[in-house]
Formats: structure tokens, sequence, C-alpha cells
């Protein structure tokens, strides 16, 4: 057998198995396993606990439920801004010129909340209840 046999035998089966590999596994990536995503989706699929002062936080700084929800599907973890070694685990994600820390409790059951680290401070909002009292789920799109 000679050696460009070999190498258009090599090339058709690599092509029939990677065929195989996109056809079998999809539009499923191999990036869910990396750390930032993990955090990610460990705030996605978790409860948010929130306050009448964390929405008056979030309202003067024109955060929307839209932006929180670009912020943490689109977003990067800042890993060397966040804290890791707590509980909860702080982990501040940027997207864009905006940025959220999100204190994510070890226990996977307990609600997600978003930590006093705004950019713009708001006067009005420091009479307000600082209580976490409510508990609100986003929902989520699947980007591809």
């Amino acid at each position: 057998m000679t050696i460009w046999r070999r190498i258009r035998l090599y090339i058709l089966g690599l092509g029939i198995g990677s065929l195989m590999v996109l056809f079998l596994f999809g539009d499923r990536g191999c990036g869910g396993w990396l750390p930032g995503n993990r955090v990610k989706t460990s705030i996605m699929e978790s409860l948010f606990e929130t306050s009448d002062y964390t929405d008056c936080k979030l309202t003067c700084n024109e955060f929307t439920k839209e932006k929180i929800q670009d912020i943490i599907v689109k977003g990067t973890v800042l890993f060397k801004e966040s804290n890791t070694k707590s509980d909860p685990r702080e982990y501040k994600l940027q997207y864009e010129d905006n940025f959220l820390m999100f204190a994510v409790p070890i226990d996977s059951e307990a609600p997600v909340y978003i930590l006093d680290e705004f950019q713009k401070e708001c006067l009005a909002c420091d009479t307000v209840s600082k209580k976490l009292n409510r508990t609100v789920k986003l929902n989520f799109k699947k980007t591809k």
C-alpha cells in the first residue's frame, strides 16, 4: 500500500468519524465542564432571594431583568475578583461594562442573592429594608 493510499484512507476515516460525532453529539459542546460555565449554571438553576434594598439598588443602577440575565448567560466570571473560599461563595460576573456580584451558597438548595457591590451609590435606597424577603425564579432562554 502506497503512502498516498494510506493518506486518502486516513482522510476518509477522519471525515466519516467527524460526521458521526457531529450527528451523535449535535450542538452539545464540551465547554460545560469549565469552571466559569459551572458557576453560571449553578446560578441559573437556583432561586434568587431579594429584598427591597437590592431591588432599589438594581433600579438605581439601571439593571433590568434582561440585563441581569445577559450578565449571567453571556458574561464572564472574574475569578481573581471573586471569593471562592467562603460560604456563600462570592462570584463577580462581567458582561460588557456591567458587573454584578452573586453570593452562591455551598448548599445547592439555598437561594442565590446579589451582593451590594454596585457602581452607583443611591441615597434613596438607604431607608429601604435590607432583609431578604422574596424568592424569585428567573427564566433563562437557551442560547446556541
